[in-house]
């Protein structure tokens, strides 16, 4: 960036002037070097910004090509003419042909009528194949359910979506598989877990074992598509011998799930017949153009839909189709008041969440900086800058609390050995050199200590480590146990 800065020069002839040492050239050289700095700053802001809007372009052309899929809006004609361009149609048919022109290219779409039978061609008269997969909370190696539902568009055909789409739910087909060997497996400290809790309304769960899923995971890319064993929520025919159909993954957050579907043997990628897959977490964004993600549960209620027993695969497989159905309608019935209205509120909203961080970012400022007093006396250097071994080590004026950190029967017990001994090679060598005298050699390999040199070692680490800040009392938890042991025990530093 320096090397940006332009030299010097004398403002009457443009020569180089580089003995000029004034607070005229001193300050040039800085406002350059800020400038720079400046210009350094907008073109990653905008680099960022491009690659911002880029991600939501993204997120919104999948929403709409989720529409063209459930045929509520029209897939764009390639190459057709602009009636404007033809001067043979008269005034009158021009205003028609403009509104077929603009239909054709996604404009000025008619009103979407949930009452009604999709408008507009299912494309590509998809199959909607969903996945969820539940794995143990503490080992996320271990997989216990995976949950797939199916939603084919020839069941849709004639058949009003409703509010949100809850007509088609009905046609939604679900399965829910549980794996034997983690059956002992259960979530409840950082997730609800219900692995038991599959709702009736979508069927009933099956074991299978590892060996058995990947097999049993692509029947379900196949026909009958999901289609459980004396249960279904279609009325058409279960149909195992016709084409091949085009396929949709869709999921929430379904990076996840892919990575999942490939530990269990199964790579949905290596399907010539799946087009692409839809992440109802980002459509969602794409719809109410938040900037942060929703949770599945969040995104039901919002389009007042029941969802009990989240987090079981089966469920939450049934539920994220749900979710898709409601999404693709409601962004088609929003218009743009309401797209105006909703700009509006977001606009309110972070206005008043950037005065609040003024006010408690002042106010903050003003309990810290008070009026009078001289600073206080000298704060030690934290473990980042352990004084030198010629320096004397300043020690904790709170004697009692020395104590508690380090007392004499934890020098003898050696329990936290192995906890240092699992401290990283860096930093035991940084430590070593900042604790050990000069003449010390930094070693890896452990050292014996008998009963005298263990009490001098430990005396001397107890003054040293008195010296580190509030901030390790709070992390301790307890304080810091020596781990120092009598005779030919080894100790590793």
């Amino acid at each position: 960036m320096e090397a940006r800065i332009p030299p010097y020069t004398d403002s009457d002839n443009g020569e180089h002037r580089a003995d000029d040492r004034s607070f005229a050239a001193f300050k040039k050289k800085m406002e350059a070097a800020i400038e720079a700095t400046k210009q350094k700053s907008k073109n990653q802001r905008d680099r960022k910004k491009k690659e911002r809007i880029g991600t939501k372009q993204a997120w919104c052309e999948q929403l709409k090509r989720a529409q063209c899929y459930l045929g509520v809006r029209p897939r764009s004609v390639p190459n057709m003419p602009n009636p404007m361009e033809d001067p043979s149609i008269s005034p009158r048919e021009l205003e028609r042909a403009m509104k077929r022109y603009h239909s054709s290219k996604g404009v000025e779409l008619p009103d979407l009528e949930v009452s009604e039978p999709a408008p507009f061609a299912f494309q590509d008269h998809v199959v909607f194949v969903c996945v969820d997969v539940e794995a143990y909370e503490k080992d996320h190696r271990p997989i216990t359910e995976i949950g797939i539902s199916t939603l084919d568009t020839h069941d849709l055909l004639g058949l009003p979506p409703g509010e949100y789409g809850k007509t088609w739910t009905k046609k939604i087909r679900s399965r829910h598989f549980r794996i034997k060997e983690t059956a002992h497996l259960h979530n409840s400290e950082y997730v609800a877990g219900c692995a038991d809790n599959f709702e009736p309304e979508f069927g009933v769960s099956e074991w299978i074992s590892f060996k058995e899923a990947p097999q049993i995971i692509a029947s379900c890319f196949r026909p009958p598509y999901s289609h459980p064993l004396g249960h279904t929520n279609s009325d058409a025919p279960v149909e195992t011998d016709t084409p091949k159909r085009q396929l949709i993954l869709v999921g929430h957050d379904i990076k996840m799930d892919i990575d999942y579907l490939q530990k269990l043997g199964y790579n949905v990628a290596n399907l010539s017949n799946l087009i692409e897959a839809l992440d109802t977490a980002e459509l969602y964004r794409a719809w109410k153009h938040h900037q942060n993600p929703s949770k599945l549960g969040s995104i039901l209620m919002e389009m007042e839909m029941i969802g009990w027993n989240l987090h079981n695969a089966g469920n939450d497989a049934a539920y994220t189709l749900q979710a898709l159905l409601g999404i693709v309608i409601a962004s088609r019935q929003s218009s743009l008041a309401t797209t105006q209205s909703q700009i509006a509120r977001r606009t309110e909203v972070l206005e008043r969440e950037a005065r609040d961080r003024a006010k408690e970012e002042a106010h903050e400022w003003a309990v810290a900086d008070v009026e009078g007093g001289d600073g206080g006396p000298p704060k030690p250097l934290t473990r980042i800058g352990w004084p030198t071994s010629d320096q004397p080590y300043q020690r904790r004026t709170n004697a009692t609390q020395s104590s508690k950190t380090i007392n004499s029967s934890d020098r003898s017990s050696g329990k936290m050995a192995s906890e240092m001994h699992a401290q990283s090679q860096t930093t035991k060598k940084i430590e070593a050199k900042q604790l050990q005298s000069p003449e010390a050699e930094i070693k890896s390999e452990p050292w014996i200590a008998d009963d005298e040199e263990a009490g001098s070692f430990a005396q001397s680490i107890t003054e040293k480590l008195a010296f580190l800040e509030e901030g390790e009392e709070a992390e301790g938890g307890g304080g810091v146990k020596l781990p120092v042991v009598k005779g030919e025990t080894a100790v590793k530093w």
